[in-house]
């Protein structure tokens, strides 16, 4: 609550350039709010973005149990037409398998029918996102082509370099491959220094 309290005074809790301004510009012409009442925020809303952490747990595997827990709420919720896209990082399979199984479970709704849901890799850099939001091909798969074609429509009012490929999974490798790039990158700095 603290921290919503600070959001909606347009303190951001993280470094990012221009993000500051860009929200308290959005909270002055009532275009953005910041709740912790999901519940209500789903049902206000047409198209909910997923973005939690999924760190490793014991066995150095993900630990998904904070998708599970806002899957489950926002299904709850989810409402003829929603579409909800996934950004985490998450093994393959993931938003196909748990992600959506957990949203029909909850919604009593068929995904790619009655809501529509897509994977589009959250891939920007601490400090540069805004920038990079507008500037990196955005990678986006869905359960149909409808959920794709729909979330295409969201991420084109940011960025017209969309690139939709043909499922879920190979967005969700997508991500995988770029965070594993990175990291053999920062490794291989980390050998030289």
């Amino acid at each position: 609550r603290e921290r919503i309290d600070g959001l909606h005074k347009g303190q951001m809790p993280i470094y990012e350039p221009g993000l500051e301004e860009l929200v308290r510009r959005n909270l002055e012409e009532q275009r953005l709010s910041f709740t912790t009442e999901l519940k209500t925020a789903v049902q206000q809303s047409s198209v909910i973005f997923i973005a939690v952490g999924t760190p490793l747990g014991a066995g150095k595997r993900p630990d998904l149990s904070a998708l599970s827990a806002v899957a489950k709420s926002i299904g709850g919720a989810l409402k003829s037409g929603d579409l909800v896209v996934l950004r985490s990082t998450v093994p393959i399979g993931t938003t196909r398998g748990p992600v959506i199984q957990m949203l029909e479970k909850t919604s009593g709704r068929k995904a790619g029918e009655d809501f529509f849901v897509a994977f589009a890799p959250e891939r920007t850099v601490e400090g540069k996102a805004l920038e990079e939001l507008r500037t990196l091909p955005q990678v986006i798969g869905g359960v149909n082509r409808m959920s794709a074609n729909l979330a295409s429509d969201i991420f084109n009012l940011m960025t017209h370099t969309i690139h939709i490929v043909d499922s879920l999974e190979e967005a969700e490798v997508v991500k995988l491959i770029n965070n594993t790039y990175r990291d053999v990158t920062f490794a291989f700095a980390n050998e030289v220094s």
